[in-house]
């Protein structure tokens, strides 16, 4: 009994708990960028001993500019299992022209199962995204945030089953700049990493001094009464941790009604997401006389190449144009799978002749775009612009007569509802 109560003081107060901390001595680190893709962003990664710096110039060339400090791990065949840990650290700073812009944090993992030696891209990315500013040291965040990316999980049609966040063979940690960046000048500071976690879990400790007091009968009676005790005090401690854990529970499942929101097949937002935001920000676009305008999509002949290929390789054209919208998209603008072949990017702070060169983008990308099917996709666009006197349904078919319109006068153009 006496071994049971030190071993879970000694628990109590953290003396089972290990730390990874990730530096030169176990790592390797490097920089990767754009350049491999056509891009021309320029880097420069310095170590000082203590903070690794990552500077670049994000160009124009590419289409995605990006760049990332890349952490191999030395010495270890199959990389790092650090499914034992429940946190990691980040000190990062992060200078960009964007305030609270955001940067993307991947853990990469191996499994033979869908990873190939061969294919970089099949190590699965354990995502998260946040803004770490500059100057506000260590962040502790839990493992169990980070979520595997939509677009990975759907390249390499990974099952069910393995669709979720492993950490049992990282091979490589990238820290990356965020999603919208801009053709200029950027620098990560990574000044610490590390990963908190325990040599013992509770549950496993105490399956061990199970063990011993059905051994040690006699003694297990003895301290019973003082077990009890003790326990009780465990149950109000528990009741306080609960009461908390419940609340954290709901903020979960609000985040899971999200969730409900999202279009399965494209990763857009579906119709029911912007049902109460459509009409929030169009009082708010009337109130402040902002602009506000829709870009109505449709992809041209989709019947046929679901009649031509299938309707397996309709969906996965519905998935691909759906992740050039989201790409194109810009910060402001909302993406939503309006049903069947058709969407629509709402945007706010956005007059008509805006949206109509947007669109006219739109429309030259989707001509142009290699896609995976080997043949060419064309797409007709309705473009319109609020007017203060109407409702959001006569709003929205105006932008449906305009996207018609184009596709009477031959398809693969844009038209434009006039104003007034």
């Amino acid at each position: 009994m006496s071994f049971s109560f030190f071993s879970y003081l000694f628990y109590m107060l953290g003396g089972f708990n290990k730390e990874f901390v990730v530096s030169a001595k176990n790592a390797a680190f490097s920089s990767i960028d754009d350049t491999t893709q056509g891009g021309d962003t320029q880097t420069y990664l310095d170590i000082d001993g203590e903070s690794i710096v990552l500077n670049c110039e994000l160009g124009k060339a590419g289409q995605w500019p990006f760049c990332e400090i890349a952490i191999n791990f030395t010495n270890i065949a199959r990389g790092i299992d650090l499914s034992t840990y429940h946190s990691v650290g980040i000190d990062v700073d992060y200078f960009s022209p964007v305030d609270d812009e955001r940067i993307r944090v991947y853990l990469r993992n191996y499994d033979p199962s869908y990873s190939s030696e061969n294919d970089p891209i099949s190590l699965k990315f354990n995502a998260i995204e946040y803004a770490p500013g500059a100057g506000n040291g260590l962040l502790v965040i839990p493992m169990d945030s980070f979520q595997v990316l939509s677009w990975w999980i759907a390249e390499y049609a990974i099952p069910i089953e393995k669709a979720g966040p492993e950490f049992s063979q990282i091979q490589t940690i990238e820290i990356a700049t965020g999603s919208f960046v801009k053709p200029t000048n950027y620098t990560i500071r990574l000044n610490k990493l590390v990963f908190y976690g325990q040599w013992i879990s509770e549950s496993t400790l105490l399956r061990i001094n199970m063990m011993l007091w059905i051994s040690a009968a006699v003694v297990f009676l003895y301290f019973e009464r003082r077990r009890l005790n003790f326990q009780l005090q465990q149950v109000v401690a528990k009741a306080d941790f609960l009461k908390d854990a419940n609340k954290n529970l709901y903020q979960k499942s609000m985040k899971f009604e999200e969730l409900a929101f999202t279009d399965n097949l494209t990763g857009t937002q579906n119709r029911h997401a912007v049902d109460s935001w459509l009409s929030e920000i169009l009082d708010f676009s009337r109130l402040n006389c902002h602009s506000f305008s829709i870009i109505y999509i449709d992809i041209d002949h989709f019947k046929r190449i679901n009649d031509q290929f299938g309707h397996h390789c309709g969906d996965e054209v519905l998935k691909e144009f759906g992740r050039v919208l989201n790409l194109r998209a810009r910060k402001t603008d909302v993406v939503v799978r309006w049903g069947g072949e058709e969407f629509i990017i709402f945007c706010p702070a956005t007059n008509l002749r805006s949206a109509q060169e947007f669109a006219e983008q739109l429309r030259n990308i989707v001509e142009h775009y290699h896609w995976s099917l080997g043949t060419t996709i064309t797409c007709s666009l309705g473009v319109a612009e609020y007017r203060i006197d109407e409702s959001v349904d006569e709003f929205i078919s105006r932008a449906d007569s305009a996207l018609y319109l184009a596709k009477e006068q031959g398809r693969n153009r844009v038209e434009i509802s006039p104003v007034s």
